[in-house]
C-alpha cells in the first residue's frame, strides 16, 4: 500500500490509539495498588500520570464527582472524630472501625485532591491526540500508606453496645450509602471515560458496602430496642453536594423513616428509627445482609 498523507495519518491515529490502551492496560495495576492495596516497602516509590482522551463533557463528570465525593470523605472523618470523642461510645468493634474510616478516608481525600489537581492541568498533544491528565498513580507507594484493615468480630468484640453506638451506626449506614450510590452513577455513567476513577469507585463501593454490613451486625447487638433511637439530620455529615450522577442531577431526597429491620436486621416489629437525616431513602437502607434495595426513583439517570 503507498504512504501517502491519508494512509500515514490513519496510521499515527492508530499507533496514538493503541498507545492509550497500552498505557491503560499498564497502569491498571498500579492504579489497583493505589487505590486498593498499601505501600510495600522495597518497591519503588516513584508516581506516574494516568491520561485519557480530552473531552469537555467527561472532565465535567469527574469536576462534579470529585466536588462532591471530597466533602462527603470530610463528613466521614468528622463524623468519626465526634462519635470517639463521645464518652458514650461503648462498641470496641465501632471504635475500631470508626479509627480505620478516619485512616483510610483520609488518604482517599489526598487521592481526590490529585484528580482535581490533574483535571486543572493543560492538555497534551500527543500523535494528533489530545490527551487530559485525570490521575496520579502510585501515590499509596509514594506516601508510604498502609490501609488499616476493616475490623470484624473475630480482632475486636462487639459489644457492649450503647445508644451512642447505635445512633452513630445508623448515622453512618446513611453517609456510606450516599457514597455507595455515587460510585454507581459514575460506573453507570456511559460519558465518564476516568478509568482511574472508574477502580477507585469499584473499591469505595466494596469498602463501603462491607462496613455497612458490619455496622448492622452492631446495631442488631444493641440489648434494647434500636428502633427507638433517633438519629437527627445534623448528625449525617457531607451530604450537601450529593448532586451526583450523569449530568449533574438533583440530589437525594430526605429520606422517610426506616424500620430498625432495614437499618440494622433487629427483629423488632412495628417501630420505626425517626429523624434519619438527609441523603439516604429508607429503600436505600437495605437489609441486615449487605443487600441494598434502590426504589424506583432511585435508578441510574
Amino acid at each position: 500500500m503507498p504512504v501517502t498523507v491519508r494512509n500515514r495519518r490513519v496510521l499515527m491515529l492508530g499507533l496514538a490509539s493503541a498507545l492509550v490502551a497500552a498505557s491503560s492496560a499498564l497502569f491498571a495495576n498500579p492504579a489497583r495498588a493505589a487505590i486498593g492495596e498499601q505501600y510495600e516497602p522495597g518497591s519503588g516509590v516513584g508516581t506516574s500520570t494516568w491520561f485519557a482522551l480530552r473531552s469537555e463533557s467527561a472532565q465535567r463528570i469527574d469536576r462534579e464527582y470529585v466536588t462532591a465525593m471530597r466533602p462527603h470523605h470530610v463528613g466521614a472523618l468528622t463524623m468519626s472524630a465526634e462519635y470517639l470523642r463521645d464518652p458514650g461510645r461503648s462498641s470496641p468493634l465501632l471504635q475500631a472501625l470508626s479509627r480505620a474510616i478516619v485512616a483510610n478516608q483520609t488518604f482517599e481525600i489526598g487521592v481526590l485532591d490529585e484528580i482535581a489537581r490533574n483535571l486543572d492541568a493543560p492538555p497534551v498533544r500527543m500523535f494528533g491526540l489530545t490527551l487530559q491528565p485525570v490521575a496520579t498513580v502510585g501515590m499509596a507507594q509514594a506516601e508510604r500508606f498502609l490501609k488499616t484493615p476493616i475490623p470484624s468480630g473475630l480482632t475486636h468484640a462487639i459489644g457492649p453496645v450503647s445508644e451512642t453506638d447505635v445512633r452513630f451506626a445508623k448515622a453512618m449506614i446513611i453517609h456510606h450509602q450516599g457514597a455507595v450510590d455515587m460510585a454507581r452513577d459514575y460506573l453507570a455513567n456511559s460519558g465518564a471515560r476516568n478509568g482511574f476513577l472508574g477502580w477507585m469507585n469499584v473499591y469505595i463501593q466494596t469498602d463501603q458496602m462491607q462496613e455497612i454490613a458490619l455496622l448492622r451486625r452492631i446495631i442488631a447487638a444493641y440489648p434494647g430496642n434500636p428502633d427507638l433511637i433517633e438519629v437527627p439530620p445534623s448528625m449525617v455529615h457531607g451530604m450537601e453536594g450529593m448532586q451526583h450522577g450523569p449530568g449533574g442531577h438533583g440530589a437525594h431526597a430526605a429520606p422517610t423513616p426506616a424500620s430498625a429491620t432495614q437499618l440494622g436486621g433487629n427483629p423488632h416489629a412495628g417501630h420505626h428509627a425517626h429523624g434519619l437525616g438527609a441523603g439516604a431513602a429508607a429503600d436505600r437502607a437495605g437489609d441486615n445482609t449487605g443487600t441494598v434495595r434502590r426504589g424506583p426513583h432511585q435508578g441510574h439517570h
